[in-house]
């Protein structure tokens, strides 16, 4: 897995508010290759979703009315050489969405126009991607991605709207609209959370045989443990805004060296763990403790974790933990 696709130093996301700024992604660090796939794990306001967002720039104008400053490098390997997703062209980045990057949303609704058909919609995706294609063409080219995201009579969903769609449904509409542009990259941002387990199953052989067909790398974000050991080749562990461990999924699931990797992993129901289960709650984005931001929740706190901790970096792994750099 030499072939970078995405590398991603410092990464910031802040978003101005009333109240004052409020750092929600604080100097993120990951590499990415083609054809792999990294899950991004961490608890609910862990700053996932917006690290996610940032690479596509989806949480600045226009998409949110909200100021926000994107800082640090997302160097994204191009044919055209290397393309910076934090500092490029909107009309760049028009390009990269539309072609490059596919996203998944949690929230299909709102990622869905709710007054144009879901055979058109996912026909727009398709001619996003440059090919010249005919009405009949396209017309089975829509009912082929539909049937082979699982849903039923292709033909009569492509005539609805999404309001006459479940919640399912939609989330399986966004998948077909994602793999229909042949992407690079596939951000897919808890793609199965509305699914049952049927479903889910064919969800992700699904994403699995596109990323096989187009060697493309995909970061799935997700809550379920279940899912990261089924599709990911590597596990980014998020906390407060910062990556705070990178490891081989063999690696996270059986011998985590950050403290909240090992309290995140004891805390599944059923999970037989020496290391305590978590305690308390992840700080707001607005109130992140100076040093080591795990540190009042950490059981092996220590004198050293009231300043910021070092990354110690190996070839399979990397930790931001003083425990690590003993």
């Amino acid at each position: 897995m030499a072939d970078v696709l995405l590398d991603i130093e410092g990464l910031h996301v802040t978003f101005d508010t009333a109240s004052g700024p409020i750092e929600a992604v604080r100097g993120a660090q990951l590499t990415l290759h083609r054809g792999e796939t990294v899950a991004i794990v961490g608890e609910s306001g862990s700053g996932k979703s917006t690290f996610a967002k940032a690479l596509i720039r989806q949480n600045q104008a226009p998409f949110t009315p909200v100021r926000t400053r994107i800082t640090g490098r997302a160097v994204l390997s191009e044919a055209t050489g290397p393309l910076d997703l934090v500092t490029a062209s909107a009309a760049t980045m028009r390009r990269v969405r539309a072609t490059g990057i596919a996203m998944i949303a949690q929230d299909a609704l709102s990622g869905l126009n709710p007054v144009v058909t879901i055979g058109r919609q996912v026909g727009e995706a398709l001619r996003a991607t440059g090919v010249r294609i005919g009405a009949t063409a396209l017309r089975a080219a829509v009912g082929h991605l539909l049937d082979e995201v699982g849903l039923p009579d292709p033909e009569a969903i492509a005539r609805r709207y999404p309001h006459q769609l479940s919640g399912g449904q939609r989330q399986r509409v966004m998948i077909a609209m994602a793999v229909a542009r042949n992407p690079r990259l596939i951000i897919a941002d808890e793609p199965t959370t509305a699914l049952d387990v049927t479903v889910q199953a064919r969800i992700l052989r699904l994403i699995k045989a596109e990323q096989a067909k187009t060697n493309a790398a995909v970061i799935f974000i997700t809550h379920d443990l279940g899912v990261v050991a089924r599709v990911a080749d590597r596990v980014a562990v998020m906390y407060a805004g910062q990556i705070v461990e990178v490891a081989t999924v063999r690696d996270f699931l059986t011998s985590p060296q950050h403290p909240y990797t090992a309290g995140l992993l004891a805390s599944v129901p059923g999970a037989q763990s020496s290391h305590p289960r978590l305690k308390g709650y992840a700080p707001e984005p607005k109130a992140v403790p100076d040093g080591c931001a795990f540190r009042p929740r950490c059981p092996f706190a220590g004198p050293a974790c009231v300043n910021a901790p070092p990354v110690v970096a190996g070839e399979q792994r990397a930790v931001r933990c003083w425990s690590a750099a003993a």
